[in-house]
């Protein structure tokens, strides 16, 4: 996996995911996320990925408990989430499903070319609401 750099400042994810997120989105590939070399996996990148998102999402939108409710995030905030995601190298693919059917992904493969495991995108986060079934992946970003 090609190594990504957070920026030359040192510091814990947390430190990132509040600067990241105390200003507006920036340009795409304008903050570089540098990974430790045992975090530099697919497993571990996607877990961080995750960790981002959920952190990110509490501190944008969450209520006084942190708490975020999806089913009434809109486009706009999703968006916004997304090109946070982009301006540090990433994509973010939030896909939400009425009811509860767990078995519909798509996960960005198409037959000419399928998703393979060694991909990034292979890893992804399903999840129940009380109203919708949600899938979460992240790919690297390629403008």
């Amino acid at each position: 996996m090609k190594r990504q750099k957070i920026s030359d400042n040192e510091g814990t994810l947390d430190d990132f995911i509040d600067k990241l997120v105390s200003a507006p989105p920036q340009n795409a590939n304008a903050i570089k996320l540098e990974l430790l070399e045992e975090e530099d996996s697919y497993d571990n990148v996607f877990n961080i990925l995750i960790e981002i998102f959920t952190k990110s999402m509490k501190y944008l939108y969450g209520d006084r408990n942190g708490r975020v409710d999806l089913d009434l995030m809109g486009e706009e905030e999703l968006l916004k989430i997304s090109k946070y995601f982009n301006s540090f190298g990433f994509h973010i693919f939030v896909e939400k499903f009425e009811g509860q059917n767990k078995n519909k992904t798509s996960l960005g493969g198409t037959e000419d070319k399928p998703i393979k495991e060694t991909d990034l995108k292979a890893h992804c986060l399903k999840f129940q609401t009380a109203n919708n079934f949600y899938v979460i992946y992240f790919d690297v970003y390629q403008q």
